[in-house]
């Protein structure tokens, strides 16, 4: 997935993913964040997922890739997906980073019952955690549950 085309949130490319992650993350005090989200537009789903290099107390760069599919029509699989997308991003970043480097995935389900995205949370952690990267649920989940759907949503500049 990192070979794919992703753009700053300005929209514009990045030839050079990987490259440029190692330039940003070799400033000190640096955490990747991944999270992911998707919107139903007739007859598709549409995906985005971002990696936010963040600099504690600093701020961060963040960068999207956007992926459109045939109508996913279960919660539960668009959610599944999402994760999964995440995942995968960082298992394929975790392969040229150092093991320093933290990696947190953001899963855009809230544990709240009242959301019917509860019914998911334990099965989305378990995909995550038994990656090996640490966790974050909603309404902490700021990069799936903000930014990714700040994204998704087309409110972002060169679209």
């Amino acid at each position: 997935m990192l070979e794919k085309t992703w753009k700053t949130i300005d929209g514009t490319v990045i030839p050079d993913l990987l490259s440029k992650i190692r330039e940003v993350m070799a400033e000190p005090d640096r955490e990747i964040h991944i999270g992911s989200d998707s919107q139903q537009a007739g007859k598709f789903t549409e995906y985005v997922t971002v990696i936010v290099l963040l600099q504690k107390g600093k701020g961060g760069r963040a960068f999207y890739i956007r992926e459109k599919v045939s109508r996913v029509k279960s919660l539960r699989e668009r959610l599944m997906r999402e994760v999964w997308m995440s995942v995968n991003v960082g298992l394929e970043l975790n392969a040229h980073m150092p093991e320093t480097v933290g990696l947190t995935v953001h899963v855009d389900a809230n544990p709240n019952l009242k959301f019917r995205s509860s019914d998911h949370v334990k099965e989305l952690t378990a995909m995550v955690v038994s990656q090996g990267f640490k966790t974050l649920l909603k309404p902490d989940s700021w990069a799936a549950s903000h930014l990714a759907d700040h994204v998704v949503k087309h409110k972002v500049l060169g679209l």
